[in-house]
């Protein structure tokens, strides 16, 4: 199977304390991977959790740098709850990238609302910046159906 690894940052603004971590951690910004398997057979594609480790300091007078421990990630954002902080995801989009996502664009505050034909002509922007194969594939088809048809209408 394949496996990914996914990182990003949290940061503690009190200490904390995690189940199978010796005492508690200083407050700070830590780094949390999560490792995800593939299923093989699977379209579109679909990963598992398979671990999520967080990096520490190392431990005093053991000569580590830093040492990678295993953690609960329900138990990890628990934590961050616990500690004030936001959970361990993705920060929340603001409005330009929540209308990024919907594939609209995004209207600055004080404009007038774009004309449909703009609104089109930015939405086939976005689809054809977030699928560059896709229109190479649209003048293909329609292509080859316009030979099609003269070859049967000749």
């Amino acid at each position: 199977m394949t496996m990914r690894t996914s990182s990003r940052t949290v940061t503690f603004a009190r200490p904390f304390t995690l189940s199978g971590i010796d005492g508690p951690q200083p407050p700070g910004t830590y780094t949390v991977e999560t490792d995800e398997e593939h299923f093989d057979d699977s379209s579109p594609p679909v990963y598992r959790r398979v671990a999520t480790m967080i990096r520490l300091p190392g431990r005093s007078g053991s000569g580590e740098l830093v040492q990678v421990v295993t953690v609960d990630p329900d138990e990890l954002a628990a934590a961050l709850l616990r500690d004030g902080a936001p959970p361990a995801s993705p920060a929340k989009p603001g409005p330009a990238e929540e209308a990024r996502a919907e594939g609209r664009p995004a209207k600055a505050p004080g404009q007038p609302a774009p004309r449909p034909l703009d609104r089109l002509a930015d939405g086939w922007r976005y689809w054809a910046a977030t699928n560059p194969r896709a229109p190479a594939w649209i003048i293909a088809i329609v292509a080859g159906v316009l030979f099609a048809t003269l070859v049967v209408a000749w």
